[in-house]
Formats: structure tokens, sequence, C-alpha cells
């Protein structure tokens, strides 16, 4: 298992500048951000520019990215495409989907220049009320899935000519939000297992009221990487007060925090994936608005560190 930083941490800040940020955090793997809504790498100038993609590459050379990853670009994949949407970009659906198109293809091609083997996407989700029962009705979310696999097909196959794996993150926006999701998307694009796998959050499944142990276990190969953040779940009586509190659903609001700071049993998530035989990497997240970052990082990769193993355990020696 290894350990890993989404460079996102720094989404404000240009790529030389977040790179800096990392130079004292000793060895990680990097998961670098290609949204256009971030200073640090457009993902659809490396699909249309070349000289572009070259002094990106250029840029990164003796850095340790194993992951190249796009989350807001690649949302208008499958939608939504209302209003609420053209923060990312505006237009309509043809258009949307046109500029997540070429955002995807983008952050592959940049994952392939530099030889990362992953690429994890969150290609948003059609209609997400088809995880209710209508009446009348058999419209369900493998309806869902299908669009996925109309949608993302352009994607899959450069992916594949790639030799890159394409990760998606179980999330409330995305086609994939819990294992029976997961598992009906796999069993619907059996003939793209060789491309596609997931990045698991316990904090975005436990969010929605999933067991972020269990959520971690039964992937076998499946799994190539998860993230570490900690969650706080407010409770009914307790005051809504304080910054970074959001909703994920009809479930009560949650917000974020540093490892160590929430409710998640990080040790038993750290073993579970021992016991898995997990040898991915585990990538830390900032998202906690009540510390600075460093503080956050800091505090999140020291308990990793107590937590991982560095080395191969002895096992009882006596």
């Amino acid at each position: 298992m290894l350990l890993g930083l989404c460079l996102a941490a720094f989404g404000d800040l240009e790529l030389a500048a977040a790179l800096d940020r990392t130079t004292e955090l000793g060895r990680l793997c990097l998961d670098l951000p290609t949204d256009t809504t971030l200073a640090m790498v457009d993902a659809r100038r490396c699909h249309d520019d070349t000289g572009y993609l070259d002094d990106v590459a250029n840029a990164l050379t003796g850095q340790d990215i194993t992951c190249v990853s796009n989350s807001r670009d690649a949302q208008l994949l499958l939608g939504p495409h209302g209003r609420h949407t053209d923060r990312v970009h505006a237009g309509d659906v043809a258009e949307k989907r046109a500029h997540a198109t070429a955002c995807a293809l983008g952050t592959v091609r940049l994952a392939e220049r530099l030889g990362v083997p992953t690429v994890r996407l969150q290609p948003g989700c059609p209609d997400f009320a088809r995880w209710l029962s209508w009446w009348g009705s058999d419209v369900g979310w493998a309806d869902n899935i299908a669009e996925f696999r109309t949608h993302t097909e352009p994607v899959l196959a450069a992916a594949r000519d790639a030799g890159v794996r394409l990760l998606l993150e179980p999330h409330p926006k995305q086609v994939v939000y819990d294992r029976t999701s997961a598992e009906l998307l796999f069993e619907l694009t059996e003939d793209w297992a060789d491309v596609l796998g997931l990045c698991v959050d316990p904090a975005n499944l436990a969010a929605t009221g999933h067991d972020p142990v269990d959520a971690v276990c039964g992937w076998g190969s499946r799994m190539i990487s998860v993230h570490a953040k900690d969650l706080q779940r407010w409770r009914p009586g307790q005051p809504r007060h304080g910054a970074g509190w959001s909703r994920y659903g009809p479930q009560p609001p949650i917000r974020f925090r540093a490892l160590g700071l929430g409710e998640l049993d990080w040790p038993l998530i750290v073993a579970t994936l021992q016991d898995e035989g997990f040898d991915g990497v585990l990538y830390l997240e900032h998202e906690d608005a009540l510390l600075p970052r460093a503080h956050s990082i800091d505090r999140g990769l020291a308990l990793l560190h107590s937590l991982v193993p560095a080395g191969t355990p002895e096992g009882r020696t006596w």
C-alpha cells in the first residue's frame, strides 16, 4: 500500500506553486487534477494543443504522478446539463457533452504521455431519480448505465489504447453511488473489464449512510485506489453552525474533516485494506473547512504514516 495526496488540495494555485507545496511532505504518489475550473492543468488544452501538452509534461518531469483526474468537466459527459453546470461550461446539452468528452480524452492523453497508469473521472449521472421506483414504469438504474456506455465509449476506447485504467469514484452525483450501482455497472460493462476500476472513498459512502469499512471490502482487483478523509454527521437536536456543512441528499447534513477529527475508524479501515490485500494508493484528500490546508494535510499524513506499514510485518515472533 502506497501513500498519496490529491493535489486538488492546492486547486487555487498554478501547477508549479502546487508542486512546490509538496516538496516538504516527503515521497508521495500524486493525483493531478485537470479541471478547467482550476489553475493547474487544463484538460481541454491537453486535448486540443500538442504544444501545451508538451509544456505540461515537461513541467512534471521527475514528479511522482500516479493518477490524472478530472471531476468537474467530466461531469458533463452524463449530466446534469442544466444551468447549475454552466459555471463549468455553458451551452446546450451537445455543447456541454462535447466539452466533457474533449476534457476526458485530454486527461487520458496526458496520462499516456506521462506513463501514468490511472485516470480518475467523475462522469456524472443522466437521471438521479432512476434510483426510485415509479408506478407503471420499468425505467431503472440500468438505463443510466446504458447511457454511460453510449457517451463514454470514446473515452473507454482511448484509455484501452493508451493502456490506462479508468477509475470511477462512487459518489451521490455519479452513475455509481454505492456498492449495488457499481456492481451493476461492472455487470453491464463486462466487455470493458480491462479498463474500468474503482477509486473508493469511505467518507463519501458513509455520508449517505453506508458502512465505511464495508466500502473497502470485496472489490478484489477492481479497487485500484482509495481516498482518505474524515466525516462529521449532523445529529438532530444539535445546532448546525460553522463552515463546511453540505447535503449529499435527503440524509442529514455532513461535513468533511481532517483525518482523526471525524467519526470514521481509520485504524480499522486501514487494517481492512491490509486484510483485503490492497496494494494500490491511499490518497489523502483535504476538504476540511475548519483547518488551514497545511495543518490538515500534516495531520492526515501523520496519522496515515502511523497506520500504514512501512515494510513487511514480521507477525508474531514468539
